[in-house]
């Protein structure tokens, strides 16, 4: 007992940690950003792979040290990428708990309110520009987040050469996250310190730090301007990518709460008991994101420029949505008056967004948390009966979950087993035309593929392969995300074929991956499951009427 209260903090944050990856917000291997992220690496590592696909050369405009650090170090992981994943994630989501913790430990000088941080914050939940208030998944963005958490802190305490040096590596990482941390951290230190010489020497050193990615930016870059866009790359980012960073586009249930968040952020402000400094900071770091915001919707909606497009402003929302929950539980720790309990409403609203096992559960546990550190403080039983609520949630999602699996992801068996039979059975170069609602074909077959419509997300930052991805759409009819399943059904062997003709001098092989309920005529099958059929398209070796015969 008496080594478990010497280190019931560490002990607990591991405990959470270990919880979320197995079950509450379980670890997804080859899902969402991972469907092309992977294709990169394996590209990266052998550049045999997915040749003629352009989707996979899109890497060079995107500036980061992400894959290329995963190169290095996978010689010490057995060459074993899931593996290699798995562990990162594991790390980083530990180091982003660790965080939490000292984010409300600091700021409130009290152990209880860095664990009720952790607790408030160990559920994750959606935020307005459609992404997570952390992932699920190893990304640029996982391994970038702790580290602009701890930047933010050290901000806020005034060690500003730390948090510049952590900005700094995270930039490098993930360079839009940082900008949106670069740009509130600055207004809220000018706030809370004004205009100091010594800034303009940390600004040379934040520059130094972020030179290797903008070299890389510069002589990577696509050529494309920063400022005008054709036509086509606005239709591509209104058709494909308006859920990231056109307002017009979000659904008003996340704008309601977004705004619930922001009021409950400056409330606490104005009713918490902060020293005039800090008060400052938190007060520019709030309004700076409120002016990405209005930057990012007059300059997307109104008066469209590119940059600001690209910087998807709204997604700075989500380091609001974590200060004002570590904020929140600090409040309800040390200053817990009425006004800071009537804020339970908007931020429990944050927790509804569909997976009501989810919302029961973080629900129950704050509650808990809450009453406990209350009126018992974090000694003696807490660490325990916490700690054994979380792994009790945490082992029970585990089941009800199937599992981890840290090798695969959750999509249907037929289709993964699709990937797999390409992987063994056809050439290097092959292109599939695959269904555009059934996204993340090149994970397991490492073959190059046409018409995924989750791969029009990179047309961000090129307008080439923003008319390359649409007229891949448009070939095949299918240019509405609402019947994207519907209209690629209707397809019938010309419309192939057509497409075929013009890839052929590209890929020797050619296959059309179909729904099983739906037959293709004139084309041979190469193989069947119960959801999915291949079809092999003709060619020079295999012509098309040898193809017929098999039918």
């Amino acid at each position: 007992m008496s080594i478990i209260n010497k280190y019931r903090v560490p002990l607990f944050l591991l405990v959470v940690a270990i919880a979320s990856i197995v079950g509450i917000n379980q670890y997804h291997y080859g899902m969402w950003n991972q469907f092309i992220s992977l294709p990169w690496l394996y590209e990266l590592l052998d550049p045999s792979h997915y040749p003629n696909d352009l989707l996979v050369e899109q890497y060079n405009n995107s500036p980061t040290f992400f894959l290329y650090s995963l190169k290095i170090a996978l010689p010490y992981f057995g060459n074993d990428i899931p593996l290699l994943f798995f562990s990162i994630y594991a790390l980083s989501f530990g180091l982003t708990v660790y965080a939490f913790y000292r984010l409300g430990y600091e700021i409130f000088n009290s152990r209880e309110a860095g664990i009720l941080a952790v607790v408030l914050l160990s559920f994750s939940f959606p935020v307005i520009g459609f992404v997570s208030i952390w992932d699920t998944l190893l990304m640029e963005r996982t391994i970038a987040y702790p580290l602009l958490l701890f930047s933010i802190l050290h901000l806020y305490k005034g060690r500003l050469w730390y948090a510049v040096l952590l900005l700094g590596l995270a930039f490098n990482i993930h360079p839009l996250s940082a900008i949106y941390i670069l740009g509130a951290g600055t207004v809220a230190v000018f706030f809370s310190q004004g205009f100091k010489k010594e800034q303009l020497w940390l600004g040379f050193f934040l520059l130094l730090m972020m030179s290797p990615v903008l070299i890389m930016k510069m002589a990577n870059g696509s050529g494309d301007s920063s400022l005008s866009f054709s036509e086509t790359w606005m239709e591509v980012m209104r058709l494909r990518n308006g859920q990231h960073t056109f307002p017009s586009e979000f659904p008003p249930i996340m704008f309601l709460k977004s705004i619930l968040v922001l009021v409950a952020y400056f409330i606490i402000l104005e009713k918490g008991n902060f020293e005039t400094k800090a008060k400052r900071f938190l007060q520019g770091f709030g309004l700076s994101i409120i002016l990405m915001i209005i930057i990012g919707t007059i300059f997307t909606e109104i008066l469209p420029i590119k940059l600001i497009i690209q910087f998807q402003f709204y997604r700075a929302f989500l380091f609001i949505s974590t200060l004002a929950l570590v904020l929140w539980g600090g409040m309800l720790v040390q200053n817990p008056k009425p006004v800071f309990y009537l804020l339970a409403i908007p931020f429990i609203a944050q927790y509804t967004y569909g997976e009501w096992s989810k919302t029961f559960s973080a629900l129950m546990l704050m509650g808990a948390a809450w009453y406990i550190i209350r009126f018992q403080g974090f000694r003696r039983l807490a660490p325990i009966s916490l700690s054994a609520a979380y792994l009790l949630i945490g082992g029970l999602a585990f089941f009800m979950r199937g599992g981890l699996q840290i090798d695969e992801g959750s999509q249907e068996k037929d289709w993964y087993a699709v990937q797999e039979w390409f992987k063994q059975n056809t050439a290097e170069d092959a292109l599939a035309i695959v269904p555009p609602s059934e996204p993340g074909f090149r994970v397991k077959s490492m073959r190059s593929s046409y018409g995924d419509w989750y791969d029009g997300t990179k047309a961000f930052f090129s307008e080439e392969y923003a008319e390359y991805w649409l007229d891949h759409m448009s070939k095949l009819k299918c240019t509405n995300p609402e019947t994207l399943k519907e209209d690629y059904s209707s397809l019938n062997s010309e419309d192939f074929l057509r497409i075929w003709e013009i890839e052929e001098a590209k890929h020797s092989e050619g296959y059309v991956v179909h729904y099983a309920d739906r037959s293709v005529e004139k084309l041979s099958v190469a193989f069947a499951n119960d959801r999915f059929v291949i079809y092999q398209l003709p060619s020079k070796e295999r012509p098309f009427f040898l193809a017929s015969l098999n039918q």
